[in-house]
């Protein structure tokens, strides 16, 4: 596995922030078990079709070593979530992590409701299968 110089771009208190780190690819096992977590909606907003945006959510929180992946059922009528975020940004899949934002893109014109069922994620327990590098800052 080659170790590689990227560049990590985060937001941070709204500014942008960019910084080199070294970092490598590494494998893992993801278990056969798993939950689902709903994805709703915690404001109302109007999107139209074909519009993306990012929508506050409740909270999900997730432990670390714990990977989510959007169901690729459409769970609402109007709008499709296409990923999450964390509240705290970009973080290392190492460490507890809570989800705060959905982004979305509209199916159809219309209005999400606080307390929309937006989506489910899955939550997969994970396992290094070799020792992992943690990036370091160049």
């Amino acid at each position: 596995m080659s170790t590689q110089i990227v560049q990590v771009v985060s937001r941070k208190n709204g500014e942008l922030k960019s910084q080199k780190v070294t970092a490598s690819p590494y494998e893992f096992t993801m278990a056969t078990r798993a939950k689902w977590e709903m994805v709703v909606s915690d404001e109302d907003v109007k999107i139209k079709a074909g519009e993306f945006k990012k929508i506050n959510i409740k909270e999900i929180h997730l432990q670390r070593d714990m990977l989510a992946t959007p169901c690729a059922l459409s769970h609402h009528a109007i709008a499709s979530v296409l990923k999450v975020g964390s509240k705290d940004g970009n973080s290392l899949i190492e460490d507890n992590r809570v989800i705060k934002y959905a982004y979305i893109i509209g199916q159809e014109s219309g209005k999400i409701k606080s307390g929309d069922l937006l989506a489910v994620l899955n939550i997969f327990p994970i396992m290094f299968t070799r020792e992992a590098t943690i990036p370091t800052v160049v």
